[in-house]
C-alpha cells in the first residue's frame, strides 16, 4: 500500500489551495486589494498576456504557518503569495527540525514564532492546513496579549539559538 503523487495530483492540490486562498482573501483583504485583483482579472479577459495581480496578504497578516509537507511546497506557496524568506522561515525551520508532522507542524511553527519573540499583541497569524484527500483549511489567530517567557519553554527552547539555519539545500 502506498501513495502515488503525479502531475494531476499536484494540480489538484494547487487548485484546492487556490480555492481556499480566494475565499479567505474575499473575507479578510481590504477593499483596495480586492479592487486591484478585480481590475487585473478584467485586464486579463481582454489581454491574455496580462498577469493577474496577487493580493498582498501582508497588509492584514503578520505571520504565516504553512503545511510542512516538503520544502518545494513551502517555497512554492511563499512564491505564489509573494512572501519573503522571513515569512516562510517558520515552516522551513519546523520541517528541518521535526520533519513532516502533518497538522501538528502548524503548532510547531507557531511555537517557533513565539520562541523567537516575533509575535506581538495585535498580530495576526494565518495557519493554512491540508488534510487527507483534497482538504484545505485556514484559520486566522490574533495575539490578544504580550507573549512573555516563551523562549525559555516549549519545543524550541533548547535549540532556538541555532535557528534560522541559512543553508538548507
Amino acid at each position: 500500500l502506498g501513495v502515488t503523487i503525479n502531475r494531476e495530483s499536484v494540480q489538484e492540490v494547487r487548485e484546492t489551495i487556490r480555492s481556499n486562498v480566494s475565499i479567505l482573501g474575499s473575507q479578510i483583504l481590504p477593499l483596495s486589494e480586492k479592487f486591484r485583483y478585480a481590475v487585473s482579472m478584467i485586464k486579463k479577459r481582454f489581454n491574455k498576456s496580462e498577469g493577474i495581480y496577487v493580493p498582498n496578504f501582508k497588509v492584514v497578516i503578520q505571520h504565516f504557518c504553512f503545511p510542512c509537507s516538503g520544502r518545494p511546497l513551502i517555497i512554492e506557496l511563499g512564491k505564489g503569495l509573494g512572501l519573503s524568506e522571513r515569512d516562510i522561515e517558520p515552516a522551513l525551520m519546523t520541517l528541518h527540525r521535526f520533519g513532516n508532522q502533518s497538522s501538528s507542524s502548524l503548532w510547531y511553527e507557531l511555537a517557533y514564532l513565539e520562541t523567537k519573540e516575533k509575535v506581538h499583541k495585535g498580530d495576526k497569524i494565518w495557519q493554512l492546513g491540508m488534510g487527507t484527500g483534497l482538504k484545505c483549511d485556514s484559520i486566522i489567530l490574533q495575539c490578544i496579549r504580550p507573549i512573555v517567557g516563551e523562549h525559555e519553554k516549549g519545543p524550541w527552547a533548547d535549540c532556538i539559538h541555532r535557528y534560522p539555519i541559512l543553508a538548507l539545500d
